[in-house]
């Protein structure tokens, strides 16, 4: 059995055409549970949480919400995290998005894929609004096209 759940009104669009305007999110998973009267919502089993054009995959995920906002304040993903966006591929351990800041920093194993090219470190934060990422502790691999190369030789 699937649980799908549609957080309505959850997370802030940073630039919606109405402000405080808020967007859907959609997470689904094997199972959900709810704690602390509405403070804490824990997903199992195939998760995936949805929104804008983000997807977000992974074992399990907790939300916890600013109770006097009613709004979600942080999100943890953890076990085989899959992040993708606009071509890009994100994977990592563990993976915890924070609502404020738009942001998601990437924990143990942390890499990004585009294109061919790779990015892998310690810690790797995504700015969501920015479109732009910081990388701790790690390598960047380019591939460049070979025969580019030969003919810069020359």
């Amino acid at each position: 059995m699937i649980a799908s759940v549609v957080l309505v009104a959850a997370m802030p669009v940073p630039r919606g055409p109405e402000k405080g305007e808020r967007e859907p999110v959609v997470i689904t998973s094997r199972s959900m549970e709810a704690e602390k009267l509405g403070d804490k919502v824990t997903f199992k089993g195939d998760v995936t949480l949805k929104k804008e054009g983000m997807t977000l995959n992974s074992d399990s995920m907790v939300v916890f919400y600013d109770v006097p906002t009613k709004g979600i304040r942080e999100i943890q993903a953890f076990g085989n995290v899959v992040v993708r966006k606009e071509g890009r591929v994100a994977y990592s351990n563990k993976a915890t998005y924070d609502s404020r800041e738009e942001k998601i920093v990437l924990t143990g194993d942390a890499r990004i894929i585009e294109n061919e090219n790779q990015l892998g470190g310690e810690k790797i934060t995504l700015f969501m609004r920015d479109d732009r990422s910081i990388v701790e502790g790690g390598k960047v691999l380019f591939y460049q096209d070979k025969q580019a190369e030969g003919r810069k030789r020359r």
